[in-house]
């Protein structure tokens, strides 16, 4: 493919690719070119890799023209229509960096309680003291650490040029999840993302917990502006997953 010199300033349509639908858009829209140029100049100004460039541009050279043709007028008409979004199932793995077991919990309870009790047996020590400390290792027990993974990758023709990606860490047992300890959210990729921010929020109730990011994203793109708003979140009871998602907000 011919690269062409483009005319889109370096912050323009970048963030195109990887934001997805529910925009909104202002000012007048620039006559078509032909659909090489108009691909070309979208990848161009993403600012991927030199290998991931040529990887998209080989893609959109193998599609026939009437293909070419429909890929370019979606991206004239709404450069964030084209993207599509490839999530696969969360990874859940214990403070250790072990995978999570449903009986994990169950198992370290029933060792450290059964040894806490052998420990004031052997001792002869009923004291306060000792039933306190006993109660706090059942506790911690009941309760180990445990961190969920969320990555969802943003693409064009199945190549991956940017990523959100949501960490949970909170403490459970098998069956109800006890304690929040964190709840980030961040994106990767396209360098032409020019204006985004992120809001967490998260909570316990009735053994549930949840992770909840909020992305904030703009773009400038042949002289229109373009907003849209997305939530990944991460719901968990337990370690059993309820569910995972990303979505327009």
């Amino acid at each position: 493919m011919n690269r062409l010199t483009k005319v889109a300033s370096a912050s323009g349509i970048a963030l195109g690719l990887i934001l997805g639908t529910g925009i909104t858009a202002a000012h007048a829209e620039e006559a078509p070119g032909s659909a090489e140029a108009v691909f070309d100049e979208f990848v161009d100004t993403l600012k991927v890799d030199a290998k991931t460039d040529a990887a998209l541009s080989e893609r959109f050279d193998d599609l026939p023209p009437a293909e070419q043709e429909r890929v370019a007028d979606a991206i004239e008409e709404n450069p964030l229509s084209v993207m599509e979004f490839d999530a696969g199932a969360p990874t859940l793995t214990s403070g250790t960096g072990t995978t999570a077991q449903p009986a994990l919990a169950r198992n370290i309870a029933s060792s450290i309680t059964t040894a806490a009790h052998l420990n004031v047996a052997t001792t002869k020590l009923g004291s306060a003291r000792n039933a306190a400390s006993r109660l706090h290792i059942q506790a911690a027990a009941a309760a180990p650490r445990y961190t969920a993974t969320y990555p969802v990758n943003a693409s064009l023709f199945g190549i991956t040029t940017g990523t959100f990606n949501l960490r949970y860490v909170f403490e459970a047992t098998s069956t109800n999840v006890t304690r929040n300890l964190e709840c980030t959210g961040w994106f990767t990729g396209a360098a032409g993302v020019w204006n985004i921010s992120t809001s967490q929020s998260n909570y316990v109730s009735g053994g549930q917990g949840a992770c909840t990011v909020k992305y904030n994203m703009s773009l400038a793109f042949k002289g229109s502006f373009f907003s849209t708003n997305k939530q990944q979140q991460l719901v968990y009871t337990g370690t059993r997953l309820i569910s995972a998602s990303l979505k327009n907000i």
